[in-house]
């Protein structure tokens, strides 16, 4: 479950991507892409990897906003085929995912 508040703004998840592996900085995340009518939404599950000790269940997952986009304000480059976002100048390299037929399919 999104941890976000989509009525706030009268959002609604129009399509979503699941397991977009990206690296902000130094830091790797698995995460989940959200597109809404509104917003490119980026969410990463904060019990990954972390395992409920002495069981053999794992926590269900809880999403949480990692960043999110305007999408009339996503501005993003190719290179050497990755896909980066530039965000507040600051560049995320998204793994194996074609943000153009995300965004347009």
């Amino acid at each position: 479950m999104y941890n976000y508040d989509f009525k706030k703004d009268n959002e609604s998840i129009v399509k979503e991507r699941v397991n977009v592996n990206i690296k902000i900085n130094d830091t790797y995340y698995k995460t989940n892409f959200v597109l809404t009518e509104k917003n490119l939404l980026v969410f990463y599950d904060i019990t990954n990897g972390d395992p409920v000790w002495g069981t053999a269940a794992m926590p269900l997952p809880e999403l949480y906003i990692l960043f999110s986009i305007p999408i009339k304000n996503i501005k993003y480059e190719i290179r050497e085929d990755n896909l980066y976002i530039i965000l507040d100048k600051q560049e995320i390299n998204c793994y194996d995912f074609n943000l153009d037929e995300f965004l347009n399919n």
